[in-house]
């Protein structure tokens, strides 16, 4: 029968979803920053001083949340198996993540290495992560908020689908930057997804400086492809497209498209389905910036016509050409 080695250990995740792993001096093996409790020293107590120690950061159990007990073959110890006291840093809001960019290893830490629990190299790794920790973050998407009581949602909040990208117009970034603007000052919560280039982040940016509610929903892989945008008030990190959307959905009292390219025009044939189908009753919209969206409209007048497209379906869609107008639209 195995030997027990009792632990505590503290799991850190940056904007990416990537944990946190040190590799102690003399072995080749990485794992969470953490180590033996003193006598009479409590697991969090022992967690906090760790951390201390080996990355020279100062948290208080406010810091912390316990995330689970888990059982493991040791990663140094041949024949013995580690019982660790798993605890979460929880960041206050998204300044908090400064602290991790430039870490000083002490003590008998040697090296640290950011992986991903899902889709990064997971060699050389303890088995306390892949086999428990790693799985048990594969469940648990990765949230950034501020302070509730700085962020209750508002009573409405409209979900944006539009660019990534600027566009050849300059008409387009200065329309989502407008309209980012206008829902701070209209007290209507941002729902867009989580990206700070292109159209996104003029979007995001024109919310977040007229200091409105921003939500930003993106996917795991998204996070470096469309630069996750760790300005705003709440970032969150979710498995997948599919949860993406469903998420954004959820948060969102209305839809509007503005101007894009595929990834736009399928967020916005789904919801706009879902309307017809009655799975939900909120508007959807297309903001109508310098036309363009009349090729699309023409599209779906052309459908009708060939009897694919039911009166009901076009009755559902709403369009208009300017944020005014959108806003008026949303206030009845």
């Amino acid at each position: 029968m195995a030997s027990f080695i009792c632990v505590s250990a503290v799991v850190f995740r940056n904007e990416s979803g990537e944990v946190l792993t040190v590799r102690k001096r003399g072995t080749t093996g990485f794992m969470l920053p953490g180590g033996k409790p003193e006598e009479g020293e409590g697991a969090a107590a022992t967690a906090l001083r760790e951390v201390y120690e080996e990355l020279n950061l100062k948290l208080t159990k406010d810091d912390i949340e316990y995330m689970g007990t888990y059982v493991a073959p040791a990663l140094n110890e041949a024949g013995f198996e580690v019982r660790a006291h798993v605890f979460e840093w929880q960041p206050a809001d998204m300044g908090s993540f400064e602290m991790l960019r430039d870490l000083s290893p002490a003590a008998e830490i040697e090296e640290v290495l950011w992986v991903h629990p899902e889709t990064g190299d997971h060699h050389n790794q303890a088995p306390l992560n892949t086999e428990c920790v790693f799985r048990k973050l594969e469940k648990m998407p990765l949230q950034i908020e501020e302070p509730a009581a700085k962020h209750s949602q508002p009573q409405k909040a409209l979900a944006v689908f539009l660019g990534s990208s600027q566009g050849n117009d300059p008409r387009f970034s200065q329309v989502a930057r407008e309209l980012g603007g206008a829902l701070a000052e209209n007290n209507i919560a941002l729902v867009y997804g989580g990206g700070r280039t292109g159209l996104m982040g003029e979007l995001a940016n024109g919310a977040h400086e007229g200091g409105g509610t921003v939500y930003g929903i993106i996917p795991r892989f998204m996070v470096e492809k469309e630069k996750a945008h760790t300005g705003i008030s709440n970032l969150e990190i979710v498995r997948d497209m599919h949860e993406r959307k469903a998420r954004m959905a959820s948060l969102a009292d209305a839809f509007v498209a503005l101007p894009g390219g595929p990834g736009t025009l399928e967020e916005f044939f789904e919801v706009w389905t879902w309307n017809y189908l009655q799975i939900h009753r909120k508007p959807v919209i297309l903001l109508n910036v310098d036309g363009f969206w009349d090729p699309l409209l023409a599209m779906i007048s052309s459908m009708q016509d060939a009897g694919f497209v039911n009166p009901v379906y076009m009755e559902k869609l709403k369009v208009v050409d300017s944020v005014e107008g959108l806003l008026n639209l949303l206030s009845k």
